[in-house]
C-alpha cells in the first residue's frame, strides 16, 4: 500500500492525497508548482487546495504580493488528529455495542491460522491488559511481544513470563524454562500461551516447519484452563529453581520420570537391586 492509499484511508480523496504529499515533499509551493509536482490537473489544483484548507490540512502563507504559496499541516499533527478521532469513535462504538448486547457474553473460540495472525492477536491482548498478564513462549515470538510486555509493565500491569530461552524482558517476574528442547520435541514446535486479566486467553503452536495455528477466546472455561496451565507451570519453575539438583537425582536428566504422568517411578538408589513386582499366580 502506497502513501496515497494510506491517506485515502484517512478520508482524503485521491487528488487531495497527492497534493498533500507534494506539499510535504516541498513547501511552500504555488498552485502552479503543485500542479507540476503532484500530477493533479492544473484545472483542479485550486479547487482541491480549497478543500484541503477547509479540512485544516493546508495553509496559505503571505506571498508578499506574489502568487499564493501553500504549506501543509505537520504530518505528526495529521496522524495524532486522526488517531484521536478514531479512538473517540471506537470508544463510543464499544460503549453503544455493550449497551445493546446480551448480558452474558457468548464466549466464542476464534481460530488462528499462520504465525503472523497468531503473534498479532497475542500483541493485541498484551496491549489491552489492564491488571494482570501471564505469558509463556519461545524467544522467537517473545522478541516481537517484548515491547508490548514492557509497556504493560510500565503501566503497572503485573506481568509474569515463562521464557523458553534467555531473552531479557521487562516484567514483574521472568521464569526461564530449563528443558525447552524436551518440550519442543514433545509438542513438535514452539508454544505460545497468554492470559490477560483472567478474562481472555490465547493458545498457539508454531511448528518446526514454520506453520502455526492457535485459538483465542473470552470463554470462561477456555480462559480458566489457560490460566491454570500458566500458573501451574510457574509453580513448577519455582520448585525447579530451588530443587533442581534433587529433581535430577530423583527423576533423571530432564526430569524424564517426573514428566511421566502415567506412573510414579523414581531412580533406584545407587547399588540397589531393581526388583520386578511378582505376578499373582493361580493356585
Amino acid at each position: 500500500m502506497d502513501l496515497v492509499d494510506r491517506l485515502r484511508e484517512l478520508g482524503l480523496g485521491a487528488y487531495e492525497a497527492k497534493l498533500y504529499l507534494a506539499l510535504v515533499k516541498r513547501h511552500p509551493a504555488t498552485g502552479y508548482e503543485l500542479a507540476r509536482s503532484s500530477g493533479v490537473p492544473s484545472s483542479k489544483v485550486y479547487e482541491v487546495l480549497a478543500r484541503l484548507q477547509e479540512k485544516d490540512l493546508v495553509f496559505v502563507t503571505d506571498g508578499g504580493g506574489r502568487a499564493k504559496r501553500y504549506v501543509p499541516v505537520d504530518p505528526e499533527e495529521l496522524v495524532e488528529r486522526h488517531r484521536a478521532r478514531v479512538d473517540r469513535a471506537l470508544a463510543g462504538l464499544r460503549d453503544e455495542l455493550d449497551a445493546i448486547g446480551a448480558g452474558e457474553p457468548v464466549g466464542y473460540v476464534w481460530n488462528l491460522h499462520g504465525r503472523a495472525p497468531l503473534v498479532e492477536r497475542a500483541a493485541r491482548l498484551v496491549e489491552g491488559a489492564e491488571a494482570t498478564l501471564l505469558v509463556s513462549g519461545w524467544d522467537e515470538e517473545l522478541a516481537e511481544l517484548a515491547p508490548g510486555i514492557a509497556a504493560a509493565h510500565r503501566r503497572k500491569v503485573r506481568v509474569a513470563v515463562i521464557d523458553y530461552g534467555s531473552l531479557p524482558l521487562d516484567a514483574s517476574a521472568v521464569y526461564p524454562h530449563p528443558i525447552k528442547d524436551t518440550i519442543h520435541g514433545e509438542k513438535g514446535g514452539r508454544g505460545l500461551t497468554l492470559c490477560a486479566d483472567g478474562r481472555v486467553a490465547l493458545l498457539g503452536l508454531v511448528a518446526g516447519g514454520g506453520g502455526a495455528h492457535g485459538a483465542w477466546s473470552r470463554n470462561r472455561a477456555f480462559v480458566a484452563a489457560a490460566e491454570d496451565y500458566l500458573k501451574h507451570d510457574i509453580y513448577v519453575q519455582k520448585i525447579v529453581g530451588r530443587f533442581h539438583d534433587l529433581l535430577v537425582r530423583t527423576y533423571g536428566p530432564n526430569f524424564g520420570r517426573w514428566r511421566d504422568v502415567f506412573s510414579d517411578r523414581v531412580l533406584p538408589a545407587a547399588g540397589a537391586a531393581t526388583r520386578t513386582p511378582a505376578r499373582s499366580r493361580r493356585p
